[in-house]
């Protein structure tokens, strides 16, 4: 980087732009990890001992 802005290049500039340009794919990484940290809580308090399990779907409703 040093040698870049003294050969007159606008790192600053760069560097804004490659942010610019890879914030959505960073936004889309967290919440990626954040849904799958969601998911493993969920299942580790399902399986807690005295949790009470999820509902399902109910079959009565599925009769026509």
């Amino acid at each position: 980087m040093p040698a870049q802005h003294l050969a007159g290049f606008p790192v600053e500039e760069m560097l804004l732009a490659a942010l610019a340009a890879a914030a959505p794919m960073i936004a889309l990484v967290g919440w990626e990890i954040r849904d799958r940290v969601r998911r493993v809580r969920r299942k580790l308090s399902g399986t807690a001992p005295g949790a009470v399990p999820e509902a399902g779907p109910d079959p009565a409703a599925e009769v026509r």
